[in-house]
């Protein structure tokens, strides 16, 4: 690493080099913070990280065997894909693993804002990967058998991630293990949800420090993971299959789809479980002219700072601006992959903690 102001510093000028800066793709500008001290500093600056755009990326399902229980479970062929640098939509593809040399030998179980959960059985072991700056870290075995695990990253908070655990399930709780980065070690939990268990469905959503679990029992539990504590709130329509929860401008929403409609909720007062109805669209507005009877979408996932919502249509994901009523950007996954369901997005700006999560 270079200190201090390099000799391209001074002849270019920070104006313009950062202007320079914002026309790179987010994988360069990782690589970049190594430069120099002067680099580092303008990419990790707020100015820069607005002018840049979300990174879009998503975990494709290409209909192969499913595991029937743990993370141990026969592979489900869960494939990382990425939307093209830059905006405009386009054609997305397979994401580049091959710079891990595990990715043969084990399976993606999930995926929280950029970084990426790998899991083999034999011997069990969990990584963690970031296709962006292609970095990777071995965890420590957990001490139990785990049956349902999921990651959790902030990458505007911090470069701190979590692995979550589930290794057993008591009536109205469950026994959990929490791999926490800044510590580098396992501890163990029993979280009591306040609803019974069986309620509990797998659809969460991290964000604010907590995991978000819907349940069908019409509820969403919220689950600290500093302290452990869950708390139980109403929702404002039945949860399904196609349910989601997700954030907006830093508020919990809630959106539930039918496949033709979708209806989008804000949390408004989490003690009274009071909620707002922000938005509806049917097939008819993402399609117009179209015929609705033909036309289903799933919702995907929130904007985190605008009124958009991604949806997605067989072999297509589609921007959806819900205020002006059109599609700013789709996406299409080509048509080699017919027949593959796309499961899951993330959408994060890069950040200096994206950077620096597994350095």
């Amino acid at each position: 690493m270079v200190s201090g102001r390099s000799e391209m510093d001074v002849e270019l000028g920070e104006d313009v080099l950062t202007e320079i800066l914002a026309r790179l793709p987010c994988r360069s500008l990782a690589r970049f913070q190594c430069v120099s001290t002067s680099w580092r500093r303008i990419i990790s600056s707020d100015y820069l990280r607005r002018r840049l755009p979300l990174i879009t990326s998503g975990v494709l399902y290409h209909g192969g065997p499913s595991g029937g229980g743990g993370d141990d479970g026969a592979k489900r062929a869960y494939t990382y894909a990425c939307a093209p640098d830059g905006g405009g939509g386009g054609v997305a593809e397979a994401g580049d693993m091959g710079f891990f040399p595990c990715h043969d030998a084990s399976t993606i179980i999930d995926g929280c804002n950029g970084l990426l959960l790998y899991y083999a059985s034999r011997p069990a072991v969990f990584h963690v990967v970031s296709p962006t700056t292609r970095q990777w870290a071995a965890l420590p075995a957990p001490r139990a058998r785990t049956l349902l695990s999921v990651l959790a990253f902030d990458p505007c908070a911090s470069p701190r991630y979590r692995v979550v655990c589930f290794t057993g399930w008591l009536p109205r709780g469950a026994t959990i293990e929490v791999f926490d980065s800044e510590r580098g070690a396992w501890r163990g939990h029993e979280v009591d949800f306040g609803i019974d268990t069986d309620a509990m469905t797998a659809t969460m959503h991290y964000f604010g420090g907590a995991l978000h679990v819907l349940a069908y029992s019409g509820h969403v539990v919220r689950v600290d993971l500093d302290t452990m504590a869950c708390a139980v709130t109403a929702l404002p329509a039945p949860v399904s299959c196609r349910a989601r929860a997700g954030h907006c401008r830093g508020r919990l929403r809630f959106a539930s789809s039918d496949g033709a409609r979708l209806r989008i909720w804000e949390l408004q007062d989490a003690g009274a479980g009071e909620w707002a109805l922000k938005h509806e669209i049917g097939a008819g507005d993402v399609v117009p002219g179209g015929s609705s009877q033909a036309i289903t979408f799933l919702f995907m996932a929130f904007h985190p700072e605008r009124e958009v919502v991604y949806l997605w249509s067989p072999w297509k994901l589609l921007a959806f601006n819900m205020v002006e009523r059109r599609v700013e950007e789709e996406w299409a996954f080509g048509s080699e992959k017919e027949g593959a369901h796309l499961i899951q997005i993330w959408l994060f700006p890069f950040s200096r903690h994206l950077a620096s999560a597994l350095a």
